[in-house]
């Protein structure tokens, strides 16, 4: 992505974030609230040996006014009957007869093959950070839509990609619910040459043939989460997910699963509203 198209998406943030503050209430602006927990995630991987692993990962939301910092579905766990949010530094900043639109900065971690016996040789993909704008309607009280496109800020080969996906909630009992997500993700060229592709000089490396491709369809993705509130403060969650790779990043020579599965388990700690 070109710099000037840098700034002026960084620009965007900024100024929605500013509009985000000027149109909260007094109230709002004031508000403050917080959640840390940890979960414990099984998963696998779509790239590489499709070894299964476990692990121990920290789950947070600060809230200060309408800015949020916040990492995984911690957003999510607030409290019944509130919005959810975005992941990474967010600030929503317009809504109306239902409509929300949002913008956010958050990290891509990139990924190394330093590790993996095949694909040992292959250029690392570096860690970014995305600016992302969403977004989201609901449709009566349990269903929803929503959208959202985000952006390689570093110049890091990252490219673009775009999301779209309906949303079902189904409230157990006041202090239960769960909700089913299905959503689907084209990325653009670049995106999908960096995350799924095998340049000539890569691979040389590795003494495989090169995989070219350009935009298209990367997949869908559907997870199942609920979550429950144990008491004023704390609360349990957990959920499972799939993922299925498409088209020609479903070809790809690194892919070792194209279908994939998840689980999580979880308990936070929040702040009283």
């Amino acid at each position: 992505m070109r710099k000037p198209a840098i700034r002026c998406l960084i620009l965007t943030l900024v100024l929605a974030s500013g509009a985000a503050l000027a149109n909260q209430p007094d109230e709002a602006k004031g508000s403050r609230e917080f959640l840390i927990g940890a979960s414990l995630e099984s998963t696998v991987g779509h790239i590489g040996d499709g070894q299964r692993s476990l692990s121990l990962k920290p789950v947070w939301h600060f809230q200060l006014g309408p800015f949020r910092v916040s990492r995984s579905r911690a957003s999510t766990l607030l409290g019944t009957g509130r919005k959810s949010g975005e992941t990474g530094v967010s600030a929503d900043f317009f809504s109306r007869d239902g409509w929300s639109l949002s913008a956010s900065l958050r990290m891509d971690n990139g990924r190394t093959f330093d590790d993996d016996p095949v694909w040992r040789g292959l250029p690392d993909i570096r860690t970014t950070v995305r600016g992302r704008v969403s977004v989201r309607r609901p449709f009566g009280e349990r269903w929803g839509w929503n959208a959202s496109i985000d952006q390689d800020l570093m110049g890091r080969e990252g490219g673009m990609r775009l999301n779209s996906g309906v949303s079902y909630t189904h409230l157990l009992s006041e202090r239960t619910q769960w909700d089913l997500g299905v959503s689907a993700t084209w990325g653009n060229a670049r995106y999908m040459q960096t995350h799924f592709g095998i340049t000539p000089t890569g691979a040389a490396t590795v003494g495989t043939l090169p995989y070219q491709l350009g935009g298209g369809w990367e997949g869908v993705h559907a997870a199942w989460n609920a979550s429950t509130a144990l008491s004023t403060n704390w609360v349990l969650f957990g959920g499972v997910g799939l993922s299925q790779l498409r088209g020609d990043a479903a070809r790809s020579p690194l892919v070792s699963r194209r279908t994939t599965t998840s689980a999580t388990l979880g308990v936070a700690y929040r702040s009283r509203r």
